[in-house]
């Protein structure tokens, strides 16, 4: 009898143990292997869906001059310079669906994860949306909100007709571009121009003339396009943009008055990616 008690206690406790064992087994083995078929599975649908882009960008217009505030009433004694460039950024729809559809068209458009770094310290650099109508114009803006730029979307001719394009606003069929602008604010302030500078001209050839060099200008503006189409799908594009005032060819860039550049997206660089289903 006493030998029967000592045994059973014992079955007992292996059990316990092959009951552990198991459910480690389970947790470590099974849900492992069944996670990674999961990610596997989920990795070849987000390839699939991605092979040809609902959205992506066609195309970044970039226009860079510069403008000067005189405050000693025309005596060129007192100049506050400060440099800009617009950003157009077109968004194509038409590569999977040449049709307008639901699929290929916006309900929801914004942009976040705002950065600008560059070379020269001074300066106030800031970038928000810009009025369109105004592009090429030095308009002074304010810095975006940390939540970053949301966008009115028009999806009406009494809606387009009553916009503020003053405001964020984009068409739902991407017919317009995202319009932004970036200025470097006050690069050089209480500045004394001579007569020995030549002609003052508002634009880009100010920055000559006060002896700016436009290598310390350069800037690299990122940011990340969120958008939602008709179907409340959700797709996103991480943007980095070199702003550089040189020009590719031998000549001044900036420094003729305004320098205009083109971003083509020929290695599909700029498509949306699909992170959401409907």
């Amino acid at each position: 009898m006493k030998k029967a008690s000592i045994k059973k206690p014992l079955i007992i406790i292996i059990d316990i143990i092959l009951l552990i064992v198991s459910i480690i087994a389970y947790k470590y083995i099974y849900e492992v292997e069944v996670g990674k078929q999961i990610y596997s599975e989920e990795a070849v649908r987000f390839v699939e869906e991605n092979k040809e882009p609902v959205f992506k960008i066609g195309k970044i217009i970039l226009y860079s001059s510069a403008n000067a505030i005189d405050n000693s009433n025309g005596l060129l004694k007192n100049f506050d310079i400060s440099q800009f460039t617009d950003i157009e950024i077109y968004i194509d729809n038409t590569t999977k669906n040449k049709e307008i559809t639901a699929e290929n068209t916006i309900s929801e458009l914004y942009i976040d994860n705002i950065k600008i770094s560059g070379a020269q310290d001074s300066g106030e650099k800031v970038i928000n949306y810009k009025n369109p109508l105004e592009c090429g114009k030095y308009v002074d803006i304010d810095n975006f909100r940390e939540d970053g730029i949301l966008f009115k979307i028009v999806n009406s001719n009494k809606k387009n007709q009553s916009a503020d394009y003053n405001e964020p606003v984009f068409y739902t069929d991407c017919s317009n571009p995202i319009s932004l602008g970036y200025i470097n604010k006050n690069i050089l302030t209480n500045c004394e121009l001579t007569a020995n500078s030549g002609s003052i001209s508002f634009d880009g050839s100010i920055l000559r003339s006060a002896n700016i060099g436009i290598e310390n200008l350069k800037t690299t503006i990122s940011f990340t396009i969120h958008l939602k189409n008709n179907y409340n799908e959700e797709f996103v594009c991480n943007v980095k943009i070199d702003n550089d005032l040189e020009s590719e060819e031998e000549n001044d860039g900036i420094y003729t008055g305004y320098i205009m550049k083109i971003i083509e997206n020929k290695e599909d660089e700029y498509n949306f990616l699909k992170t959401s289903n409907r």
